[in-house]
């Protein structure tokens, strides 16, 4: 018997933040890195009083799902590639030392995965989960999100 689909309704697309973003990436991702079979990569995006780490990436469905299962065997091939390209493009472009991937999904019901730099310089008490806690880490403004997103994009075209 097959479970029911987790699959949301139109209504539930229309509130989700990362479905509103892919309306206009611009204004809070800036350009989109990478695109494959409807999933996309682009940088975390600036909030309200959210600057984010330089070079925090997110991979997601443009399909509003929430869960994994639902993924069409495209977009599931597409994911994994993309956070493949994802992680080459940190280290080759940006020299960063090592690059988490997370999937949490309990503050946003919609597929997505978190690309996060580890740089040479984070102390090892920072490592892992608690790479977020970090004091000292690179922030960035919607300015340098949308230079380093065109910067990434260009790099990831030759990969």
């Amino acid at each position: 018997m097959r479970k029911q689909s987790s699959l949301n309704s139109k209504e539930d697309s229309l509130n989700c933040s990362i479905c509103l973003k892919h309306r206009d990436f611009e204004l809070v991702t800036g350009a989109v890195i990478a695109q494959l079979h409807g999933v996309t990569m682009t940088h975390f995006p600036v909030g309200d009083d959210n600057l984010p780490t330089r070079a925090h990436l997110l991979i997601e469905p443009q399909r509003h799902i929430i869960d994994l299962s639902d993924l069409k065997d495209d977009e599931a091939v597409a994911l994994g590639l993309l956070i493949q390209k994802g992680v080459r493009v940190l280290k080759a472009e940006l020299g960063v030392e090592h690059v988490y991937v997370f999937r949490i999904n309990d503050k946003t019901a919609h597929v997505h995965f978190h690309l996060i730099p580890r740089y040479a310089d984070t102390p090892k008490e920072y490592w892992g989960l608690k790479i977020m806690e970090y004091p000292n880490r690179q922030k960035i403004h919607i300015g340098e999100v949308k230079e380093l997103s065109v910067a990434l994009k260009s790099a990831v075209d030759l990969l």
